[in-house]
């Protein structure tokens, strides 16, 4: 009896919204939901921090712009206080765009754009990313603090020839992810870097800007034809698919637009693993993080059979183990490893790559 009403236990959900009317459709959606019980609604940071505390709720949905306390101001303390997996509800506006990664740093799991002026709000992927959000261990949710020194060394790096592509991709979880890595990579070595993170468009300029501030690699969001440099990284545009093309001996982006492909996940972490193998073969070093689903999966394939190597992320520091996951079930990482030790195992396959060995940490 106890096993039945474990299974049948709901999703207990606190919704913090300053909105009347947004916090109704919140509200209404998630309710909708057979699995999901909406515990309390909110108009203010200082409410959804009191009634974390008494609840107990398994997700809270954020509001950024909320009164006496904004969102960002309340999930700090939040996640300070009492680690809880939280979904915001973001303007689709510069600002809300940078203030979004922000919190992602902090330990937000994932979030959802509200939709520019005349959309509807997106139900259905706010329904999903609670259910996603309420199945992660709030333990993993860390701020990653930038390491400023490392800010002043970016312009005395000198450029390299490409012997390596490293290429990452990375979904729920991964920016705090991609920070631990950047900030570590040593953009000395001979290797561009490319990145491919779930995230809508908009949202992928600004953590572009905020893992440049923290990384001695120049990064940036790609645009279209970027030459693929050494020591320099790109971040694939959200909305758009990366290719990776030769032109006249020299590796190039290519970008096309989501509508144009059957993929929902954009950018296509497959799309990208697969054109970078076909073009630079033995010289791609796929990296698989955090994030649900399966792609990447094709892609790491892709790779090792063009002679490259994979690297995942391993279950205990991803925030969601299912694409690092289906990568080391296939049998296909060459290396299953903490984020705090990727950048590492980068650096030793550029410089070495004969004596990096398969790491499993189970």
């Amino acid at each position: 009896m106890g096993s039945d009403f474990r299974e049948r236990r709901k999703i207990r959900v606190l919704v913090g919204e300053d909105s009347p009317l947004m916090r109704r459709i919140i509200v209404d959606a998630l309710s909708e939901e057979e699995d999901i019980e909406v515990v309390g609604a909110v108009p203010d940071g200082r409410e959804v921090l009191k009634k974390a505390v008494g609840l107990k709720p398994d997700c809270i949905t954020l509001d950024l712009e909320m009164p006496h306390m904004d969102g960002i101001e309340t999930l700090r303390y939040l996640m300070g206080e009492w680690p809880t997996p939280v979904v915001i509800v973001s303007a689709h506006s510069n600002k809300g765009a940078e203030t979004t990664i922000k919190c992602l740093e902090y330990g937000a799991v994932d979030f959802v754009p509200k939709g520019k002026a005349g959309t509807s709000f997106p139900v259905a992927e706010l329904i999903r990313k609670v259910h996603v959000a309420a199945t992660v261990d709030a333990k993993k949710l860390r701020y990653f603090p930038p390491d400023r020194s490392l800010v002043t060394k970016k312009r005395q790096v000198k450029e390299t020839f490409l012997k390596k592509l490293v290429i990452i991709g990375a979904s729920t979880g991964g920016p705090n992810a991609l920070a631990e890595i950047m900030q570590r990579l040593d953009p000395s070595i001979p290797a561009g870097v490319l990145i491919a993170q779930h995230m809508p468009p908009n949202f992928t300029r600004y953590l572009a800007e905020r893992l440049d501030d923290r990384s001695r690699f120049d990064i940036a969001e790609a645009v279209q034809e970027n030459v693929i440099e050494a020591g320099k990284a790109l971040v694939a545009p959200g909305g758009m698919h990366i290719f990776v093309e030769e032109r006249i001996g020299t590796p190039i982006v290519v970008l096309l637009p989501k509508n144009e492909t059957t993929r929902s996940s954009s950018p296509s972490i497959d799309f990208a693993f697969s054109s970078a193998a076909r073009v630079l073969g033995n010289r791609v070093i796929g990296v698989v993080l955090t994030g649900m689903g399966t792609d990447g999966l094709a892609g790491s394939i892709a790779i090792k059979r063009a002679g490259g190597v994979v690297i995942s992320q391993d279950e205990s520091t991803s925030v969601v183990y299912g694409m690092p996951g289906a990568v080391a079930r296939e049998g296909v990482s060459d290396a299953i490893v903490p984020i705090g030790r990727i950048a590492d195992e980068i650096e030793k396959l550029v410089v070495e790559p004969a004596t990096v060995e398969s790491v499993d940490e189970h």
